[in-house]
């Protein structure tokens, strides 16, 4: 049987919030990177890819409510149902952005496949998801006050536009299927207690933290550097 296509519950995505909490995280990162190319999948507006610094930026998207931005912005811009269509001929890129996106998928492995065949050999992708395991909210579902639903509620539990929820062990064991080095930078976002905590040497519970944030490539050297840059960003 075929699983059912978001389009059938209405539900938009992408939303343009500005660049984002975790996409100006990345805009650190990019500051002291070699980005001649970079593509974003799952752009929603043109706002981060406008404060990159590349000659050459391609976004992807499963809606083109943003595509006069685009243009305007002279930003290539290809709308594409992940899940469906193949993936255009668009060339080699140095990064690529996908963050807000994989939970949405009914097939995330595929886009994962994709976002590596784009990329170089030393080609990083800086990717996010929600934490949908939040101390509050799961404390309120397990007292029966709440339903399930941590982000669009606008929509119903039944249509939740999120189809998987990830934990930090999950999300990097799926982005190892396709990248063998994976960063992980959620902690630069740590508040001060948290901090606390790992200078203290204890672990940091999940439920208190941002979604999963890593840097991924299959280049050990380009790994390498991007400890050393964690480092001095955290510094």
């Amino acid at each position: 049987m075929e699983k059912p296509s978001l389009a059938k519950y209405n539900i938009e995505i992408h939303k343009d919030k500005g660049i984002g909490y975790w996409r100006n995280l990345y805009l650190k990162f990019l500051e002291h990177m070699d980005c001649d190319s970079i593509i974003e999948f799952g752009s929603g507006s043109p706002s981060f890819l406008n404060a990159v610094k590349a000659k050459r930026k391609v976004a992807l998207d499963s809606g083109d409510k943003y595509i006069k931005n685009f243009h305007e912005s002279k930003i290539e811009f290809y709308e594409l149902d992940f899940d469906k269509d193949s993936m255009p001929q668009l060339g080699i890129f140095d990064i690529a952005i996908c963050s807000d996106v994989f939970e949405h998928l009914l097939y995330p492995d595929k886009t994962l496949y994709n976002i590596k065949t784009s990329l170089s050999k030393t080609g990083v992708l800086f990717s996010h998801v929600p934490n949908e395991f939040t101390f509050k909210k799961t404390f309120s579902i397990m007292l029966g006050m709440s339903e399930s639903l941590y982000f669009h509620k606008n929509c119903e539990e039944y249509c939740d536009p999120h189809l998987h929820r990830f934990t930090k062990i999950g999300y990097e064991k799926f982005l190892k299927l396709h990248f063998q080095y994976n960063l992980f930078i959620s902690d630069l976002k740590y508040s001060r207690q948290l901090k606390l905590l790992q200078l203290l040497g204890l672990p940091v519970p999940y439920t208190f933290q941002g979604g999963p944030t890593f840097i991924s490539t299959n280049d050990c050297d380009t790994y390498n550097k991007l400890i050393d840059l964690k480092s001095k960003l955290s510094s």
